[in-house]
């Protein structure tokens, strides 16, 4: 009977087990489970500010990105929801959120995310879209897979149109194919930050049209349309113009007349600030018309020559105060039409200034002939205005003047001169150095003269073109010779120009002779075989038997004879009557156009010196070294050596003398063939 009892009770222990079992399968499947909402409001108002939260503020949507639930809802995100991002393996990937139209950051600019990932890179925000000049800004992520909030500051777009905004995670680096992942939340602009309103407390300046920040006074464009010139962020803050903003006008470039009108509705008043001046930021260059139209129509022209880079031009109407005009007409590459149909000109600071005197002040320096602007001390030509002050063609180089001269020559008249007056003997005792900056269009002979007492002149010659150069006459040699006048000679002697050539000049002045020492740069320089040896850039053939028989050395002397850093020094056996210095052409010396040796010598003693051409039909020149301790040039006529097969110069120092010693030293320099 107890076993009975034992089997009784073990089959109702799993009797009540099995019953319980399924008593409890029973209320698990009455139990639900726990979900979360993207978002659990109904009457949720969207906040235009927030970008997207992921919850009940998703206002944009964002491409590529995957809403899960937060994987970490600690620290500064307890959101439940957030964005997931996979950054693709492109180096350009990126994930563009695009608004449709203008954001406004009028009064909000401040951008802030959150950004939860394992990587280290940087993050990216663009602006972009619209006619807004893009702008970014590029910060570092920590990587420590916590989650940060960074921020960008938008506020100096406040004024733009931008569309998008677009975000890079390590832009320009291609990954390996890993997949880099990012986590997103609470992309907003921040309310809290507010952007101060600049112009709040300016008063407004009526002289000024335009500076496309707080001074935006007088419509531009027509009227009737809108404007031609928008305000967009200043593409170039740099130089003259550091502003915000400027304005940017579109030009029909194909249109020779296309321009940007402006009504001030009343005439302009010119009494006290009567110049126009505007800043430009041009991609081409041209010519810069400025019409003041509406009653007696004026107009001036410039010429905007520098491109990529802020320039002021100011235009001078102080001849139009009683014009009554009441528009400003402002033509780029006016009268041109070799442009786009939407040629950019970023334009600022339209204004109306006072004339202020640049020359207010300035003491005469009676050296200066004019330099067109504030030293113009002598009259040019025969009348006043015969070398009218322009605007300089080309502001470059050697010359970044405003202002220069435009002599009009008779090309067909070999003797047509600019004549300079001076009134009294010109001093040429320290100043005794003409030099004068011509831009010319051509090459051509230029002789400068001076006259009025015993005559002087220097030919020389124009040999640069599309470009300024300045050209040097040394009048050292006329000091005392009583001359009142300069008189220069364009194309001088020449009758083959037109009527109306035209040359620019500027800076015509008188200088001390530069007498200090000339280092030559040998950097591309061509050989000219005219010239044997100067002993820098131009050592064309060999002196003596072998190489270092003339060994190049320092120049003993610097002076105005000899400018040269270095020179040869040639050492002569003076116990032999006839030891010399041969210079063998290796082929017929070409005495056709250049027939005159000239050489420069520096001697401890004066002895006679000859030159001799052998190799053909032999012909000598006797002459003598006359000045010891200083530099002089000697020169040898062998124009009737022409002809001759000659192939070698050989020169013979204390020439047929045997009183000198084994080393008698003589410094040569600048030994050429040079024109009669």
């Amino acid at each position: 009977m107890k076993i009975v009892k034992f089997f009784s009770s073990i089959h109702y222990i799993l009797f009540m087990v099995l019953v319980l079992s399924l008593s409890c399968e029973d209320d698990l499947e009455e139990l639900q489970t726990i979900k979360y909402a993207q978002c659990e409001d109904d009457n949720v108002v969207a906040n235009l500010n927030v970008v997207t939260d992921f919850e009940c503020q998703s206002n944009q949507t964002l491409p590529k990105v995957e809403v899960i639930r937060n994987p970490n809802e600690v620290g500064i995100n307890k959101s439940k929801f957030v964005g997931k991002y996979v950054d693709g393996t492109g180096i350009q990937d990126a994930l563009v959120i695009d608004f449709g139209k203008p954001i406004d950051l009028s009064t909000h600019a401040l951008f802030k995310i959150k950004i939860k990932t394992d990587i280290s890179a940087t993050a990216k925000v663009r602006l972009e879209g619209s006619s807004s000049t893009p702008v970014e800004i590029t910060v570092s992520l920590d990587g420590n897979n916590k989650w940060i909030e960074y921020q960008f500051d938008f506020s100096d777009q406040k004024d733009q149109n931008h569309t998008k905004i677009v975000i890079f995670f390590n832009q320009g680096i291609e990954n390996d194919g890993t997949k880099e992942v990012y986590f997103l939340d609470d992309l907003f602009f921040d309310v809290s930050v507010i952007i101060p309103d600049p112009c709040e407390n300016v008063q407004k300046d009526s002289s000024i049209l335009s500076d496309f920040d707080c001074q935006q006074n007088v419509f531009l464009g027509d009227p009737t349309m809108d404007t031609t010139a928008p305000v967009i962020a200043n593409p170039n803050k740099s130089g003259i113009n550091t502003s915000q903003f400027v304005g940017e006008y579109k030009d029909n470039g194909t249109e020779p007349f296309d321009n940007l009108f402006i009504d001030l509705e009343s005439p302009i008043d010119l009494s006290v600030n009567s110049q126009l001046s505007i800043k430009v930021l041009a991609k081409k260059t041209g010519p810069l018309t400025v019409k003041l139209d509406g009653g007696t129509p004026i107009e001036i022209t410039k010429t905007i020559s520098t491109i990529d880079q802020w320039v002021e031009y100011t235009f001078d109407f102080r001849t139009a105060i009683a014009g009554g005009n009441t528009n400003v007409l402002l033509f780029f590459n006016a009268g041109m039409t070799d442009g786009t149909a939407e040629d950019i000109y970023y334009i600022d600071d339209i204004r109306f200034k006072e004339f202020i005197d640049p020359c207010a002040g300035t003491i005469a320096d009676l050296s200066i002939v004019s330099d067109f602007e504030c030293q113009q001390n002598f009259q040019l030509g025969n009348s006043p205005g015969f070398v009218p002050v322009v605007e300089n063609p080309n502001k470059s180089g050697i010359n970044t003047s405003e202002s220069v001269g435009e002599y009009t020559d008779d090309g067909t008249n070999a003797w047509d001169n600019l004549a300079i007056d001076f009134g009294g003997v010109i001093d040429l005792s320290v100043n005794s150095q003409l030099n004068i900056k011509i831009h010319s269009s051509k090459t051509v002979p230029l002789l400068a003269k001076l006259e009025g007492g015993t005559a002087a002149e220097i030919w020389g010659n124009i040999d640069v073109v599309g470009e300024w150069k300045n050209y040097i006459f040394d009048f050292s040699a006329a000091a005392g010779n009583g001359n009142t006048k300069v008189v220069l000679f364009f194309n001088g002697g020449q009758s083959d120009g037109t009527a109306t050539d035209i040359y620019h000049i500027d800076d015509i002045k008188f200088t001390p002779k530069d007498c200090s020492i000339i280092v030559e740069d040998c950097t591309g320089v061509t050989p000219d075989l005219s010239i044997i040896s100067d002993f820098d850039c131009q050592q064309n053939f060999q002196l003596g038997g072998s190489p270092g028989f003339v060994p190049v050395v320092a120049n003993p002397n610097v002076s105005c004879s000899n400018r040269s850093s270095n020179v040869g020094e040639y050492t002569d056996d003076g116990t032999n009557a006839w030891d010399n210095l041969a210079i063998d052409f290796g082929g017929v010396i070409d005495l056709s156009v250049n027939s005159q040796l000239s050489i420069k010598i520096h001697s401890s003693k004066t002895v006679p010196f000859l030159a001799k051409l052998e190799g053909g039909t032999a012909v000598e020149i006797w002459g003598n070294i006359d000045v010891a301790g200083e530099w002089k040039n000697y020169t040898f006529d062998f124009s009737a050596a022409t002809g001759n097969g000659n192939t070698k110069v050989v020169l013979f120092f204390n020439g047929g003398q045997s009183d000198g010693t084994a080393t008698d030293t003589y410094h040569i320099d600048d030994l050429k063939f040079v024109t009669p």
